[in-house]
């Protein structure tokens, strides 16, 4: 089921309905009856009961991690073995076309590969049996039962609440992903959830805001875009320049549309989300960019990932040895054992988005490459600022650095939409093949599948975007907090 289908619109209501009339008691079990049924209409039987065991499984471990609190031995192997499964079933589930091949791969080299036919054959189950958002909803167990062990939080006695807690309804779609503390005052709370008409008003506004960016320009920029990407040896030079910039705004307003739209609604029954974006095409640097792009993937993988990581037997003893050879305060100048645990974490960042090289690289390992040289050359650039007398709290050199962290951005971003990385790196040999700067005046860009209405209002909402968001950019800087709503009503 869509959100952006009349049948959401109804099931809504519905919901929203009822859970104002419930008892305080009743209304998160309500929540959890439509959170299943809302997971139910996107899989199938065996795709849900293979939910629900997993479900099972990690509320069955985090409760007996927390009953052996005191015998930190045994909550430890329990916890591994917990992690371990999980993170089988997300690979087997959600990666499973990308392990078998790598797996083939390994074997065809000691000449005993895989027939094409079982491949097939397997691959063709994993589709039947694969719950669907397997992605968004283990990591939110994940993180979980990691916050169980560390005894952050205690387990759920109840295995109801855990279902609800990672597959409520409107994150299981899209995100974002939430902890226990995000969600836990509001989602079960003992007092009763009350409508507001206040709330309500926001919420829609919020909600109307997130379907503009998705209907209004995300759909018609796809047109665009999915045509020169489909046949860019015919639409070489600026057309891919064209279609390079405007995926970028394809897939933020599709993303954030969403998140506007989960966030909304989620606000309308009182049960408040994090935030996903935060005004990113603002950033100055490829590292603030992703601090506020998919905010919520960030934070989980930082806070689970990137310092566990550091934290293991093998980079504690890589910062000992880097000790012993560079000296004590080797860090500030060549820390390797952080740049090699940020390697780590971005190759899980495109290996989430997707299980290829074009991920991979895209969104994974290419940014992550980008933000350690970034690091390592900063103290450069920060002399040749002082040598050449750059003003640099000008307004003129904020947006140097936000014209240039786009452009890097859309780089990687181009392979993330490409259908391979060879296709990629074919779209930008392409792209310096011609010099066709007047398809912008002869109305060559009216003919790639929009006309010339629907191009214009494709950009007018683009301008109102920008609008709004340097609005809330300003806002936060000055620290208001301010919302579209702020903005229109």
């Amino acid at each position: 089921m869509s959100l952006l289908s009349f049948d959401f619109i109804i099931f809504f209501l519905i919901i929203m309905t009822v859970f104002f009339i419930l008892p305080s008691k009743l209304q998160w079990v309500w929540l959890l009856i439509c959170s299943c049924f809302f997971y139910y209409l996107n899989a199938n039987i065996l795709k849900f009961i293979i939910f629900l065991i997993i479900i099972f499984i990690n509320y069955l471990g985090s409760f007996f991690i927390d009953k052996v609190s005191d015998n930190e031995r045994t909550g430890r192997y329990i916890y591994r073995a917990l992690t371990i499964t999980d993170v089988i079933c997300l690979l087997v589930f959600s990666y499973g076309e990308f392990v078998l091949d790598l797996i083939n791969s390994i074997l065809s080299l000691f000449g005993i590969p895989i027939p094409d036919h079982l491949i097939s054959y397997i691959n063709l189950v994993l589709n039947e049996i694969s719950p669907p958002k397997i992605s968004y909803f283990m990591l939110i167990i994940l993180g979980y039962i990691t916050e169980v062990y560390w005894g952050r939080t205690k387990a759920f006695k109840n295995p109801g609440k855990l279902i609800l807690f990672s597959s409520y309804f409107p994150i299981i779609t899209s995100g974002p992903i939430i902890t226990i503390s995000d969600v836990e005052a509001t989602m079960f709370s003992e007092e009763k959830h009350h409508f507001s008409y206040e709330r309500f008003i926001k919420g829609m506004m919020r909600i109307l805001w997130g379907v503009f960016k998705k209907l209004v320009i995300s759909e018609r920029l796809a047109v665009f875009v999915n045509t020169v990407y489909s046949d860019y040896e015919v639409y070489p030079g600026l057309y891919i320049w064209i279609a390079f910039i405007l995926f970028a705004f394809q897939l933020y307003t599709d993303f954030s549309g969403l998140m506007d739209i989960v966030l909304g609604s989620s606000e309308i029954l009182g049960i408040i989300l994090p935030e996903n974006f935060n005004t990113p095409f603002y950033s100055t640097s490829l590292a603030d960019f992703w601090r506020n792009w998919h905010i919520t993937l960030g934070e989980w993988l930082r806070n689970y990932v990137f310092y566990s990581i550091q934290r293991t037997k093998p980079f504690m003893s890589l910062n000992k040895l880097c000790k012993k050879k560079l000296g004590k305060n080797y860090a500030k100048k060549y820390n390797f054992p952080l740049y090699l645990s940020l390697l780590i974490t971005w190759f899980l960042i495109g290996l989430w988005h997707g299980g290829a090289s074009n991920y991979i690289f895209g969104v994974g390992l290419y940014m992550g490459i980008i933000i350690i040289l970034s690091g390592l050359l900063n103290p450069l650039f920060e002399k040749l600022t002082k040598v050449l007398r750059i003003n640099t709290s000008c307004m003129s050199y904020r947006l140097f650095q936000r014209t240039r962290t786009f452009f890097i951005f859309i780089f990687g971003l181009s392979f993330f939409r490409a259908e391979s990385l060879t296709e990629g790196f074919k779209m930008w040999s392409f792209a310096f093949t011609s010099f066709n700067p007047w398809i912008l005046f002869d109305r060559s860009l009216f003919s790639l599948g929009l006309s010339r209405e629907e191009f214009h209002i494709a950009l007018f909402g683009l301008l109102l975007l920008f609008f709004v968001s340097y609005y809330q950019h300003r806002e936060a800087e000055r620290g208001t907090g301010a919302t579209v709503r702020d903005l229109i009503m």
